[in-house]
C-alpha cells in the first residue's frame, strides 16, 4: 500500500516552518529561525573554522565557527588526527579549516563537525555555505490562515508531554539530559479480556506512536520505552519485532537493543538536528520569549487580514516586549512590508504567554 505524503509550509516573520504528513498525520517538523544566522550551527552548513584547542582526552578539537553562542566539535582518532579531504591530518591550534555540520547542538553538547578540507583560504571564521535542504525553504511563501493554524496545532501537540493512543491509553514522553524516557499508560483503554493479549495490543499501538513522535519531535540519543509488562515470551518477541517495524522508515540511523526483563525497550537514534523542544522552549520547558514574540507577530498578521485597513494593537508581556525591542531580527520592517505601518505593540500585566491582538 502506498503512503500518501503531504507538506505544509509557512514563511512567517522570524521563522519558516515545515510539517511533513504521512497519510494525513504529521510525522516530521522543521523550524528554521532567522535568529539562528550567526548564532547557531545548522545541520549541513559548511564553515570556515579556526582550531581553538585540541583535547586528546575527549578525542576532539574545539573549532571557532564565528558564532555568538556555539563552537564546533571535530572528532579525532586515537592518534589525534582527522580526515581532511582524502588524507589523515593532525589538528594544530590556530589553523583554519573547512568543516561541515553533521549534528546540531543538542542536550548541552556542541555541534559536531566533519572536516571537508584540510585548510581554508578564508582568514576569519564564518559560514561558507548553507545546507542544500534549505534551498526549498528559501522559496516558501507565507501560508494562508488555515494552513498556518494547522501548523500551529501540529507544533502544539508535538510539544505536549502526553499523547493519546488509538483505542485508548497514552504515551508520556520526557526528554532528559541523558536520555528520552517514554512511558506507556493503559488508562481507560478497552480491549481483550485476557491480560496478555490486552498488553500486547496496547504495546504494539504504543510502539507505532512512539516511532512517529520521536521523529516528529527530532528526538535522539538513548531512548527507553517502558512498555506494559507481558509474561509470554512469544508476545515479547512479537513486540520486539513491532518496534523494529515501527522505526523501519525512520531516515535517521537507529540501533536497536532489546526488551529487558522489566519490559523496557532501549534503542539509540542518531541526533542530527536539535530537538524541537530545545528550539522552541527555554530551560524551564516553557515556550521561549522568542517563540511567544513570533506568535504575537503572527497574531497581528492574522488580525490585519481579517480587519483590512484598521489599526492593530497587540498586548504582550514585558518579557516578550523586551525580546522584540532587543532587535535580534528585523521583524518590524518585515511586519510593515506585509501589512503596512498600522500596528502597535504594548505591554500588559498578564501572564508571560499573554497575546492579545485586536483591531482599534
Amino acid at each position: 500500500m502506498s503512503t500518501a505524503l503531504e507538506t505544509w509550509r509557512d514563511a512567517a516573520i522570524g521563522e519558516t516552518r515545515e510539517v511533513l504528513l504521512s497519510d494525513g498525520r504529521p510525522t516530521a517538523l522543521r523550524v528554521a529561525r532567522w535568529s539562528d544566522d550567526g548564532r547557531r550551527a545548522r545541520w549541513g552548513e559548511v564553515y570556515a573554522g579556526r582550531v581553538r584547542s585540541v583535547d586528546r582526552r575527549r578525542r576532539g578539537g574545539f573549532i571557532d565557527l564565528g558564532l555568538r553562542e556555539q563552537e564546533g566539535f571535530l572528532p579525532l582518532d586515537a592518534a589525534g588526527a582527522t580526515t581532511g579531504g582524502k588524507a589523515r591530518v593532525s589538528l594544530r591550534e590556530g589553523e583554519m579549516l573547512l568543516a561541515r555540520v553533521t549534528r546540531e547542538a543538542a542536550r548541552g553538547k556542541s555541534p559536531v563537525l566533519q572536516r571537508v578540507e584540510a585548510t581554508s583560504s578564508q582568514q576569519s571564521p564564518g559560514r561558507v555555505a548553507g545546507p542544500e535542504c534549505d534551498e526549498e525553504l528559501d522559496q516558501v511563501k507565507p501560508a494562508d490562515a488555515e494552513t498556518r493554524s494547522r501548523i500551529d496545532e501540529a507544533i502544539e501537540l508535538a510539544l505536549s508531554p502526553m499523547v493519546g493512543l488509538p483505542g485508548g491509553g497514552s504515551l508520556i514522553i520526557q526528554p532528559t539530559a541523558a536520555m528520552v524516557v517514554i512511558d506507556v499508560d493503559a488508562g481507560a483503554r478497552a480491549g481483550a479480556q485476557d491480560p496478555e493479549h490486552f498488553a500486547l495490543e496496547l504495546n504494539i499501538a504504543a510502539a507505532q506512536e512512539a516511532a512517529r513522535q520521536v521523529r516528529l519531535r527530532s528526538l535522539g540519543g538513548l531512548i527507553a520505552i517502558d512498555f506494559v509488562s507481558m509474561r509470554w515470551r512469544s508476545n515479547q518477541k512479537t513486540l520486539e519485532e513491532a518496534v523494529r517495524a515501527a522505526f523501519a522508515s525512520d531516515p535517521w540511523s537507529i540501533q536497536f537493543g532489546g526488551l529487558s526483563r522489566f519490559g523496557v525497550y532501549q534503542l539509540s537514534r542518531a541526533q542530527l538536528r536539535a530537538p524541537l523542544h530545545e528550539v522552541l522552549c527555554d530551560a524551564r520547558g516553557e515556550l521561549s520569549a522568542e517563540s511567544l514574540a513570533l506568535m504575537s507577530l503572527r497574531a497581528i498578521e492574522r488580525e490585519a487580514r481579517v480587519h483590512g485597513g484598521r489599526q492593530i494593537a497587540c498586548t504582550v508581556s514585558a518579557e516578550v516586549k523586551t525580546w522584540l525591542d532587543a532587535g535580534e531580527i528585523d521583524w518590524a520592517e518585515a511586519l510593515t512590508e506585509r501589512i503596512g505601518p498600522r500596528w502597535r505593540i504594548e505591554v500588559g500585566a498578564g501572564a508571560r504567554d499573554m497575546i492579545d491582538a485586536r483591531p482599534t
